[in-house]
Formats: C-alpha cells, structure tokens, sequence
C-alpha cells in the first residue's frame, strides 16, 4: 500500500472546473443574487435575484442529477445529506452572533429587513415582521448555499479545507459589505471581528456536521480501508466517484498540520481584515443604501486597530504558522495515530 494518494492537486482543479465546480455554482447562487442586487445599488431587485438567481440554478441542479446520475459522484441521495450538513453548519454561523448583539448591542438581522422588503415588494414600514421573514429566507439560503458549495467541491470534509473556505467567505464578506452596503454606517471594528468570529464557526461546522451524522459520513465516503475501486457502494455508486487502490489507505494528515494550518488561514485573514478596515474606514463615501438605520451598534472601537501597521504582525504569525505546519506536513497511518493517542 502507497504512502500518499495518487490523487493530486491538479485532479481537484479538474474537478473543481469541472461537475463538482458546476453545482458548486448552482448552490453558491443566492449569494450571487444578493450580490447582484447589491452591486446594482438595488436597482435589480431582490425578487427578481432570487427568482432568476436562485430558485432556477437550484432546480437546474437538481434535474441534472436525475439525468446524470453519478458524475463526480454526486447522487440525489448525496445532495439530501449534504442539505441536511449545511443546516447545521449555517446555524452555528448565525447563533454565534446572538452574544455580539447582547454583548456590544451589533444587530445581525438589520439586514433582513431591506431584503424582504425587496423580495416581497413590500412599501411603507421597513420594520415589519413580514419584512423581517423573508429576509431571514434569503439569509438561511444564502448560508446554506455555501455550505453546500463547499461539501460539493471537497472530495473529503476535513477542518482545514473548511476554515479555508470559510476565510474565503470572510473576505469575501469584508468587500462587499462595507463598499456596497454599509457605507453610510462606518462599520466600527467590533462588526469586522463578529463577521471572522461567526465564519470559524461555520468551518467547525462544515467539519462538525457529517460527524454528527456519522451514518451518512461513512456510507458517502469512505470505509477507506475497505473499499477499492473493483469494490464500490452498493448499486455501483460512490458519492465521490469510484476509489482507486491507493486512495483507499488508512493514512491520515498529522493533526499537527490541520492545527498550524487552520492557525495560519486564520492569521492571514486578520492580516487582510486588518488591512480592509483601514482602507474602508478611512475613505467611505457617503450612501443611498442606509442599512443600520434604528439599529445602528454603538462605536465599539479598539484604539489605534484600524492601522496598517496591525497587519504586520499577523502576516508574520501567519508564516510561522505555515512553516510549522510543513515542518509536521508529513502523512501518518491511522494505527501510528492512535499509538500517539
């Protein structure tokens, strides 16, 4: 039995632009909608993003999965499983929040209001509980669309590849909120730092869930020590394609590795946090788009934290974290693991 899978980075990008990264697409589109009408400054409406933006990739996705059953592995079963994963996944991420709202007074759900008031088409009162609705929908979407994203592009859930996804998330969220959304309300640091805190919640529940549902873990991927690809699941299916012998090994990543890696993407994204909130902060145009509006959280400010020069320190913890993570980059067997244990 090989040491290492002949699986490599370069079939992961193939996959990525390939099945895999198509309904990686079609599950990302309620954020794609959300950016759209964000992007626009609200001139394409929220109904009309999640209706054309959503509702149909999603149904797309789905009819292609009954009419090529199989392709990367992907299975109506696997897409039901993977619905139920990010259910919790996307639940940490908002539930995390509920302290920095008693805490520091940021309202998480702020939001909501604009959106179902677009999705709805609703005038008058911003504030109301059908408002209110709806934009909880979008954001349980939104939410649950990149989780599914993610268990669609991994061919195995693993903490590190969850935090590095949800750092993308982090950034991702760092632009375009404060540039298209929050620029009349000079979002203090304490909303950048919620934003991180509820994202590393997320990753430990992208890794968390299929824990949790042990029995759907095991029969999607792997029984790594048992199955080939002259063995697969019953029926001939195999949630990430057929195995070949040498990715059917019980070798597992050092946890040391997973440890300083999640650290390192951790670092580096403060880094680049760091850096944002000097440039938004500093030079934020006015707006049309009020979004705090009754709900606006009070300065919680951490003196001086909006320099550059705090971006300095994270970069440099973040290579120490990168060169400790290759220095215990080497593979070890499960039994050397629990040996170790």
């Amino acid at each position: 039995m090989k040491l290492m899978s002949t699986y490599s980075v370069k079939d992961q990008v193939k996959e990525w632009f390939g099945y895999r990264g198509l309904y990686a697409a079609f599950f990302f589109a309620p954020m794609a909608a959300l950016s759209v009408h964000f992007f626009t400054y609200t001139a394409v409406p929220l109904s009309a993003g999640t209706f054309y933006l959503t509702l149909l990739p999603i149904l797309l996705a789905v009819m292609l999965t009954a009419l090529l059953p199989g392709k990367s592995g992907i299975y109506p079963k696997t897409l039901g499983i993977y619905g139920i994963w990010a259910l919790l996944a996307y639940s940490l991420y908002d539930w995390v929040r509920v302290p920095m709202n008693l805490i520091f007074g940021v309202p998480f759900w702020d939001h909501w209001f604009d959106w179902g008031a677009s999705a709805i088409g609703s005038t008058g009162t911003l504030f109301t509980y059908q408002n209110l609705t709806a934009g909880t929908i979008q954001h349980i979407l939104q939410g649950w669309g990149f989780a599914m994203s993610y268990y669609l592009l991994v061919r195995r859930v693993t903490f590190l590849g969850a935090t590095v996804f949800a750092m993308f998330m982090t950034v991702f969220y760092w632009v375009t909120f404060p540039v298209f959304v929050l620029t009349d309300a000079m979002p203090p640091f304490i909303w950048w730092f919620q934003a991180w805190m509820a994202h590393v919640a997320f990753a430990a529940g992208l890794w968390f869930a299929p824990k949790v549902f042990g029995w759907a873990y095991s029969k999607i991927y792997y029984d790594r020590a048992r199955r080939t690809e002259t063995s697969p699941l019953k029926g001939g299916e195999s949630s990430n394609g057929p195995l070949k012998e040498e990715e059917a090994s019980n070798y597992q990543r050092n946890w040391k590795t997973t440890m300083f890696g999640v650290l390192a993407a951790n670092a580096f994204t403060l880094m680049i946090g760091f850096i944002l909130f000097g440039v938004v902060v500093s030079s934020q145009p006015p707006s049309i788009y009020p979004v705090f509006g009754y709900g606006k959280p009070p300065p919680v400010l951490i003196p001086g934290v909006d320099s550059y020069y705090y971006a300095i320190p994270a970069a440099v913890i973040g290579f120490v974290f990168v060169y400790l993570a290759l220095r215990y980059r080497r593979v070890v067997p499960v039994s050397g693991l629990k040996e170790q244990r």
